[in-house]
């Protein structure tokens, strides 16, 4: 079979953002303006996009086969480039992917007050990476969205059960 159109490739990539975000079609404009914005380039840059974004890395007691399997994907992104030095998690208002948590993953608010426990987990396995957490929230009706920084905890907490996600 001829291929009569080429496209380039990335010769060398060096990411040096990668970022962790949910795939709900509401957010998708403004996630890439905002990304934008923060000087994440999508063609050069990591951007992974999964139901649920960074939420199963807040509930490892929990969730820990869905926890464990977006460590190992997010590690093996980050060994294989070595240039990454920023790890942008962003979550937002209502995310349907909560319903297919355990109950006792939700609680008011949840989208937000999870950000802190993803950064947690994030700055334990990941300490020389710089660690930014977003909140994506609606507006005006549901037709606009703003993001909200979101604060590290002060002490990075081990995540538990710690030797349930370092085994294998």
């Amino acid at each position: 079979m001829n291929n009569f159109m080429t496209y380039p490739t990335v010769v060398n990539p060096h990411p040096e953002h990668l970022c962790i975000e949910c795939i709900d079609p509401r957010f998708v404009v403004a996630l890439k303006r905002f990304r934008e914005d923060l000087g994440v380039n999508e063609e050069k840059d990591i951007v992974k996009r999964c139901a649920g974004g960074p939420m199963p890395l807040a509930h490892p007691q929990d969730m820990p086969s869905r926890s464990k399997g977006l460590r190992k994907q997010l590690q093996f992104t980050c060994e294989k480039f070595p240039s990454i030095g920023t790890i942008v998690a962003i979550m937002h208002e209502e995310c349907a992917y909560y319903h297919t948590a355990p109950d006792k993953c939700h609680r008011p608010g949840k989208e937000r007050s999870d950000l802190p426990f993803i950064g947690s987990f994030l700055g334990f396995y990941f300490p020389s990476k710089k660690i930014k957490l977003y909140y994506a929230r609606f507006i005006n009706g549901k037709t606009e969205v703003v993001f909200d920084e979101v604060p590290e905890l002060k002490k990075i907490h081990p995540p538990e059960p710690l030797k349930v996600l370092q085994a294998s």
